[in-house]
């Protein structure tokens, strides 16, 4: 089974419709990891994604606990010490990628579950866009 760092951008894709990306965080067979920031990262936005979504918070609370309980959450001290490593290859490009790819070295993930490009400009753990796709 295969285990992937999803980043925040999916869980948002996920609270703002109900289709494929959601289905795909609820029914994949990967093992989901996140930095524990994402809860905070996500929360501090969710009365915007309730209102892009046209979805009351209270509701949109229900679906995003759904969403955070198939994610096993990697505390920072956990991956405190390869975010050297994740900086010198993402720090340039986008800091707030870090923490995701120096989750993804902690627990050796096979992949990055985002849709962000910036991700392919490092060579540590591959970026997929979908669960299913294919991990190079």
């Amino acid at each position: 089974m295969a285990k992937l760092v999803i980043d925040a951008n999916r869980i948002v894709s996920a609270l703002l419709r109900d289709g494929a990306t959601r289905e795909s965080i609820l029914k994949t067979r990967a093992t989901l990891f996140a930095p524990e920031y994402l809860q905070e990262e996500v929360g501090r936005h969710l009365p915007e994604i309730a209102g892009r979504a046209g979805i009351a918070p209270r509701d949109l609370e229900v679906v995003l606990n759904l969403l955070l309980r198939r994610i096993e959450w990697v505390p920072a001290a956990a991956y405190s010490r390869h975010l050297a490593r994740a900086i010198r290859a993402l720090g340039g490009v986008d800091p707030g990628d870090v923490p995701y790819l120096a989750c993804a070295l902690a627990v050796e993930a096979d992949a990055i579950w985002s849709l962000d490009l910036d991700f392919d400009r490092q060579r540590l753990v591959p970026r997929i866009p979908h669960p299913d796709a294919p991990i190079p």
